[in-house]
């Protein structure tokens, strides 16, 4: 957590499919993530089509240009959402009291060299929605987020800026 603090600002490209039992194929997106300390997290998806999910503070807005939606939630409304946010804003914060206050954390490997972060969900009700996210990564770097729920896995795979 302790390395994570000490980067304020990142952006990274990712690449993310969801498995959903219903369809043959994954669903591939791809975009970018952007990180500012203390507390903004943007996905910013660029394919198959541009939207984006921005978190500051308390609030969250989503954006879909093309069909002109724009949509602002507060986190303290959403459980659920907050929890899902959570999970990579406190990571990426090196917050591990906020990620405490959402999740069972388990953490293996070593700090500076690769590592493993398992989230268990404390909450029935966002265990309806996410069984458990695992995050992977090198140093202060998150290069994989793997989250299991809803009957499906969505797997997003992350490539460090410049």
């Amino acid at each position: 957590m302790r390395l994570m603090r000490a980067v304020p600002e990142r952006r990274d490209a990712f690449t993310e499919e969801r498995a959903i039992p219903e369809l043959d194929l994954p669903l591939p997106s791809t975009g970018v993530l952007l990180w500012r300390a203390p507390d903004r997290l943007e996905k910013h998806t660029t394919s198959p089509i541009d939207e984006r999910l921005r978190v500051e503070g308390n609030r969250l807005v989503y954006e879909r240009a093309d069909r002109g939606i724009r949509r602002d939630f507060g986190l303290d409304d959403q459980p659920e959402m907050r929890a899902l946010v959570e999970a990579i804003r406190a990571t990426l914060a090196g917050d591990l009291a906020a990620l405490s206050r959402h999740y069972d954390v388990t953490f293996d490997g070593a700090p500076d060299a690769d590592w493993r972060l398992t989230l268990t969900p404390t909450s029935a009700r966002v265990r309806a929605a996410v069984q458990r996210i695992l995050l992977s990564g090198r140093g202060a770097q998150i290069l994989a987020v793997d989250t299991e729920g809803g009957g499906g896995v969505t797997r997003m795979r992350i490539r460090p800026g410049p």
